[in-house]
């Protein structure tokens, strides 16, 4: 009988667990590594190791010593870099480590755009307020304050004066591996912030699904409450997107993968390449463009770690439209349940829960608070708007 090929997921969340049961279903044999051996994909892998999937060397001391075929940070930034660095070392399906890293770190990457002459604001990255305070007279407030390695916009500010800088800074590098941070100066957006993936084989673009980024501005302007597709901004500002996308992968030489993409569009329709994430979307962002184009990330994203042609198969065109919404609340507590309006619930196609009944809840700070996602479908856009202008009262998280 045939040895089983062996593919190194690296992490387990809830946002993994389809991945690893698309790769079980093809016959691979799954193996899962993160320092948290709680996170709810371990029980569908086929073996668990504790190593934590930022830790380059050990997580290669595993891959050698398993004799893996292939390794996926799905839907994981932290883990990104570790895939491409133990994908270079074994000679396995990846890209460039110097690329990925390069997209991983914030400073890294506005150094990049600003080198190849692409739009990107002002910025600059920084270790401490002491640091920061050399430089602060090259920045004109309002400034956005993020740290260099987080995810899941975890740890961003806006701040209106230097006096705002030491708290910004401190909230900044809570989340910071490296205790690094970076400022940039802010852009007025003339639509909504863009948000989703595309998938390059090839290194060409093969799969581009951005769609229309919603906040919820009563809680948090800079975290991602829903996405909408199909996007409504113009056709051109997308052909700009692409073209700048290319040109950016081109000069990393990317080969292949699922990329999550960020996009500020400016008030002279500039384009600004905020986040060019090194794998899958989160919030069940593959998921919902699944729903809505019949495009298989997941499936390709596995196919290409095991070098197998990640095809596209009944590709349709976005007849509906299509939500991926961040069920979340606006203040602390244990969860007691998801409460559905009558008014929603024939268009929920599904809902993802990410906390049990009587976990911890959190106010909506980042996608680490995130209590779980609901993919919805709607006929027209007049009934999205509708829904979606109330949408935290039809899906409505209570606690105990």
């Amino acid at each position: 009988m045939q040895e089983k090929k062996k593919l190194l997921m690296l992490g387990a969340s809830s946002f993994q667990i389809p991945c690893i049961k698309y790769a079980k279903s093809e016959g691979y044999h799954v193996i899962t590594c993160d320092y948290c051996p709680d996170n709810p994909g371990h029980k569908y892998s086929d073996e668990y190791h504790n190593v934590s999937t930022t830790d380059l060397q050990l997580v290669l001391k595993l891959a050698r010593k398993l004799e893996i075929d292939g390794i996926l940070a799905y839907a994981s930034d932290p883990a990104a870099p570790t895939a491409a660095f133990v994908a270079e070392k074994m000679g396995l399906p990846g890209n460039p480590y110097k690329s990925v890293k390069t997209l991983s770190e914030k400073d890294l990457y506005r150094s990049f755009l600003r080198l190849n002459k692409f739009n990107t604001p002002w910025y600059g990255g920084f270790n401490t307020l002491k640091d920061f305070s050399s430089s602060s007279s090259q920045f004109t407030y309002p400034v956005i304050v993020k740290p260099v390695d987080s995810s899941g916009s975890k740890g961003i500010s806006a701040v209106n004066d230097f006096w705002e800088m030491d708290k910004a800074i401190t909230h900044a590098t809570q989340f910071s591996r490296s205790n690094r941070f970076i400022v940039e100066e802010f852009i007025e957006k003339k639509y909504p912030q863009l948000d989703g993936d595309i998938f390059v084989h090839n290194g060409k673009i093969i799969a581009y699904y951005l769609g229309d980024q919603r906040n919820d501005v009563a809680i948090n302007p800079f975290v991602p409450s829903s996405i909408n597709y199909p996007s409504l901004l113009p056709d051109f500002i997308h052909d700009k997107i692409k073209s700048e996308l290319q040109r950016a992968i081109d000069l990393l030489k990317i080969k292949f993968g699922g990329f999550n993409i960020e996009v500020i569009v400016d008030e002279k329709d500039e384009i600004y390449l905020i986040e060019i994430g090194a794998r899958n979307g989160g919030n069940c962002i593959p998921d919902i463009i699944k729903c809505a184009s019949n495009v298989d990330m997941i499936k390709m994203s596995v196919d290409a770690s095991m070098e197998v042609e990640p095809k596209i198969l009944n590709r349709k065109n976005i007849e509906k439209f299509y939500t991926s919404y961040v069920i979340h609340s606006n203040k602390d507590g244990k969860f007691k349940s998801v409460k559905l309006d009558d008014s929603i619930s024939q268009y929920v196609l599904d809902i993802r829960l990410m906390v049990k009944e009587g976990g911890d809840v959190y106010k909506f700070n980042g996608s680490n608070c995130t209590v779980g996602v609901g993919l919805l479908e709607f006929p027209n856009l007049n009934v999205r708007n509708k829904m979606m202008d109330k949408i935290e009262e039809l899906i409505a998280v209570e606690l105990e």
